[in-house]
């Protein structure tokens, strides 16, 4: 699925994120988007976005 708002790099499913997705979700977070909304900009789930934040690997 291609979006073309999303100006990042499409998310391979099924591979680990890289720190620059993990930097983008903390800052994205912080700036107070929601779980869905950072999931769109990396195109995966909004649930890995939820771990990623629970986890703090950041």
């Amino acid at each position: 699925m291609d979006h073309s708002y999303s100006n990042t790099k499409p998310h391979q499913k099924g591979k680990r994120l890289k720190l620059n997705d993990r930097t983008t979700i903390q800052e994205l977070h912080s700036k107070g988007y929601s779980n869905r909304a950072i999931a769109r900009e990396l195109n995966c789930s909004p649930s890995t976005v939820g771990y990623e934040l629970k986890r703090g690997t950041v």
